[in-house]
């Protein structure tokens, strides 16, 4: 006690004079006007500079009064005040603030009017840290003294009210940033963070803040505040080339490896793109931000994505890594290009391929309930596949006028499968019985290719909200696939018999379809715009199947089997006029409409007659939107897919076959959807809600029955009464103390769905419940010490208005744990824990397991751009992961083996410290 009193006064007596300093401050205040017309100058720079060498001290903005005020100015020292503004001339006054007179009201200043250029009457060294030039709003970037290492997100943090959080999403004044721009150009595609997490501060001399003339054309009624914000980025004289990505390789034990790289370029108004990596580590070579910045998908569009809860990712057909399941191995890379001509047009050149290769072993339970019985069936299935895609695109873009714009966006793909599985099928009684048994060997090989192409026109006018826009897509698919079955199947019911199936199924599909958009809008008043779109739609569908029998003495499949090939020519059209108007009162944007639909459909087939479809419908539509708030509810149709028409058998799995449905009409489903979200700024809250509902008529339901050898059959057949909704909100609420941030919230999902239940002839429609509340909070003190932990809980029930069902429920909880510590210097540590429950699973079945992963990374070199990391995966060595489901009356687990424990020591090469803030389960560098 008596040595922390010591101390504690010791402090005191140190602090006493800076303390004393830091209450000797002054201030300079004053009110600036137009010397002419005497009205007020808001928005001037006021800026203090030291009088002996012109360091810029601190700086000011008039507000909209024209008044101004500098607090915090050291006193017994001389400066300089010079005030700016477009279109008047410089204001220069010398004052020295002293303890007795620690206050300066300069009084009113009348600002001349001026012809001249501002550079034209500015010392260099007083360059103003800020200007507005009519709408843009211009820093100074060497007013703002950053670190030799920081990056151009560092210098965003010191602009006055502009904010950029933790994930890189940047805020000027309350308003968003969607686009930044180098030099006036787009910067390695529209995401602002491209440029600012790889681009040096010190090579930037102005930042420019504007609004997004664009959005401002698609919707001249956008709220103030909802005008998304444009940051032009002009470098230093000189600046035109740069270098900037990252290279990592690393080697663990039982021959895991992983190895990749980013490569970026520009110079000038050319960029050029490189990736490629390799692992077998269950996991995307890189996650999706990287994929989509700077591998050069954002430049050309998205067709498709696809990502799991474990990190893969898979973008327009092409998978990057993680998409399979069990042990896989991944590569790929490409190539992307983009530059703009002199004329002024955008070109984008890329090319992608991804290679993937599984190992599956998969055990999967289920249980089935029936009226007087219970059925349990034990799949234990093996798989080895290989699946390769290459993707080439482009897109061109022109300005063809400053209202004016047109681009294409077309594609060429190739796709390679290759699956060999073998299954080994137990069916039991709920008394014991045995029901069947069978093993299947399958082997499937398929070819693709596809060509497609996007058209796009967009056409504004002179008079204020008047659009022309046209949206044309056309896509053509072509799939070969054949597919080897041999199965050994023995039924035991009434007498053990044993059955034997060799036989090729060959499918030649082959899709066409060409979609047309064409949108205008007609301001009919300043509130009023009339609305008007027409969708067209040609489709063609050519889907062929063939089954052949092996022949017993030669082994070649060449015996057709009439029963189960038959061929599918499906072609139509589906036309859609919609039309309406807008409104646009303050802050309400209401929009009703109507829909036409004309669908015509001619299918021809090779056994059965045609059958033609002629459908026409009128649909109501509204859209409302209300500050953040949002509702839409529109209908939509889908018709059957050529599959659930063809009537040929498919019985490549001998224990449940599939019958389709030449006579299945279209599905019309009413869709409603709500949401709202908001983020208080002063609060530091963030409130998100969402609703959604479909009630679906002539839903396509499998109709199943089931007999005394659990052999099940299943034919799609058209239902009404189905319907689903859920409904989801939540909120998250920030804390920050000086460098520490703290973050608490939590989320509910519930989810209602009613869908009929046909089997065995009993009509039942079964109501499932899903109750998923989630907590989250996070701890981040000063980038030292970060902790982050979540729970996650989730409850289905399953209800049926048959008796001859029974209730069903399943619960599952999973915890997620993570820590970084960022100590000593240069020295990064990280674990993370999950964990997974589930109740009830099937006798031989993991009910729980806990995945437990550690590292260390030292950063060496300069500004900490190589980075050694040893990792161990799965400490506890569980190895596999376990999920179980509700669908229809039965309840199925899965249990499927996963990378066994292993370690890790991976080497990381950063090109203008690409990678940030090391360590942290979102991370890039984050390598489990």
């Amino acid at each position: 006690m008596k040595y922390m009193l010591l101390s504690g006064l010791f402090l005191f007596l140190f602090f006493i004079p800076e303390l004393k300093a830091q209450s000797q401050k002054g201030e300079l205040k004053g009110l600036l006007l137009d010397e002419t017309s005497k009205g007020v100058l808001p928005y001037a720079t006021v800026a203090v500079y030291t009088a002996a060498d012109t360091v810029m001290v601190t700086y000011r903005m008039s507000d909209e009064k024209g008044s101004f005020r500098v607090p915090g100015l050291p006193v017994d020292q001389q400066f300089r005040v010079v005030i700016t503004m477009m279109g008047f001339k410089v204001y220069r006054k010398e004052f020295k603030l002293t303890p007795d007179q620690a206050s300066l009201d300069l009084g009113v200043i009348n600002m001349e009017q001026s012809a001249n250029l501002l550079n034209e009457v500015l010392i260099v060294a007083e360059t103003p840290p800020v200007l507005v030039r009519n709408d843009t709003l211009e820093f100074n970037a060497s007013s703002f003294k950053t670190l030799p290492t920081a990056l151009v997100e560092d210098l965003l943090r010191k602009l006055p009210g502009v904010s950029v959080d933790q994930q890189g999403n940047i805020m000027v004044y309350g308003k968003s940033v969607q686009k930044i721009l180098v030099d006036g150009k787009e910067f390695f595609g529209s995401d602002p963070k491209i440029a600012t997490r790889n681009l040096p501060a010190n090579v930037i001399d102005k930042v420019q803040v504007m609004n997004d003339t664009e959005a401002l054309r698609r919707d001249p009624d956008m709220p103030y505040m909802e005008i998304p914000q444009v940051i032009n980025l002009t470098f230093k004289k000189g600046i035109k080339k740069g270098l900037f990505g990252k290279v990592y390789g690393g080697a663990g034990t039982k021959e895991r490896y992983e190895v990749g790289g980013i490569v970026n370029m520009f110079r000038d108004t050319s960029q050029v793109s490189i990736i490629g990596f390799s692992n077998n580590l269950n996991r995307a070579g890189f996650d999706f931000a990287d994929i989509r910045r700077i591998g050069g998908f954002a430049r050309s569009g998205f067709n498709s994505i696809g990502m799991t809860s474990e990190g893969g990712v898979r973008v327009n057909g092409i998978s990057f890594g993680g998409m399979g399941q069990g042990i896989q191995q991944s590569s790929g890379g490409g190539a992307n290009f983009n530059t703009v001509t002199k004329g002024g047009t955008k070109v984008n050149l890329q090319y992608f391929f991804g290679d993937s290769r599984e190992d599956l072993n998969q055990v999967v339970n289920s249980e089935q309930f029936l009226k007087s019985d219970t059925l349990n069936s034990r799949r234990n299935r093996r798989q080895i596949s290989r699946s390769e895609s290459h993707r080439i695109g482009g897109k061109i873009e022109w300005k063809l006028g400053p209202l004016t714009t047109l681009s294409i966006n077309p594609s060429v793909q190739f796709s390679y499968q290759n699956a060999n599985q073998n299954v080994y099928t137990n069916t039991f009684r709920h008394s014991g019985n045995r029901l069947n048994e069978s093993t299947n060997e399958e082997n499937i090989n398929g070819e693709g290719m596809g060509f497609g192409n996007i058209l796009s026109f967009e056409r504004s006018f002179e008079k204020k909200g008047r659009r022309l826009t046209l949206f044309s897509r056309m896509n053509q698919y072509a799939l070969l696939q054949d597919q080897i079955n041999e199965a050994e199947n023995i039924f035991y019911q009434p007498d053990p018999t044993a059955t034997l199936l060799d036989q090729l199924r060959n499918t030649d599909q082959n899709d066409f379809e060409v979609y047309n958009t064409l949108s205008y809008t007609e301001p009919l008043s300043q509130a009023v715009s009339a609305t008007f779109t027409l969708n067209s739609e040609y489709f063609n569908n050519d889907n062929v199947l063939a089954t052949y029998l092996a022949d017993p003495e030669t082994g070649e499949y060449d015996t057709i089997v009439q029963g189960q090939s038959n061929g599918l020519d499906r072609s139509g059209w589906r036309n859609y006029l919609t039309s309406g108007l807008r409104w646009k009162i303050k802050d309400v944007t209401l929009q009703p409409g109507l829909r036409f639909t004309a669908l015509n459909i001619n299918n021809r087939f090779q056994i059965i007659p045609d059958i033609k479809q002629n459908y026409y419908y009128v649909f109501p539509n509204l859209n409302l939107n209300w500050k953040q708030f949002y509702l839409s509810y529109n209908v939509n149709l889908q018709e059957p897919s050529a599959a659930h028409l063809q009537p040929v058998v498919d019985n490549t799995n001998p224990l449940f076959i599939s019958y389709g449905n030449p006579s299945l009409k279209p599905t019309v489903a009413n869709t409603l959807s709500m949401n709202y979200r908001k983020f208080d700024n002063k609060k530091s809250i963030t409130y998100n809600a969402n609703v959604y509902g479909t009630v679906r008529n002539n839903f396509i339901t499998r109709a199943r029955t089931i007999d005394e050898n659990g052999v099940q059959t299943s034919r799609p057949v058209n239902t009404d009464g189905n319907w689903m909704l859920n409904g989801s909100g939540g909120l998250m609420k920030d804390f920050k103390y000086d460098k520490n941030k703290f973050s608490i919230g939590g989320n509910m999902l519930v989810s209602y769905d009613r869908s009929l239940l046909l089997l065995n002839g009993s009509r039942s429609f079964s109501q499932s419940w899903n109750f998923r509340p989630r907590m989250e909070a996070r701890m981040n003190l000063d980038d030292k010490l970060e902790l982050s932990q979540s729970f996650d809980v989730s409850h289905r029930r399953s209800t049926y208005e048959n008796n001859a069902f029974n209730n069903l429920s399943v619960s599952t909880r999973t915890s997620k744990s993570e820590i970084v510590v960022r100590m000593p210097k240069r020295i990064v540590w990280e674990a993370t824990f999950d964990y997974w429950y589930n109740s009830n699973v099937a006798p031989g079945l993991q009910n729980s397991y806990g995945r437990l992963n550690a590292g260390v990374t030292f950063l060496f070199m300069k500004d900490d751009r190589a980075q050694l990391k040893l990792s161990v995966y799965d400490l506890l060595d569980q190895n596999i992961s376990a999920n179980r489901f509700i669908r229809e009356n039965l309840i199925e687990d899965y249990q499927t083996e996963m990378l066994t424990r292993h370690g890790m020591l991976t080497f990381t090469y950063n090109i203008r410290n690409f990678g940030g803030k090391v360590g942290g389960r979102q991370n890039s560098l984050f390598r489990f």
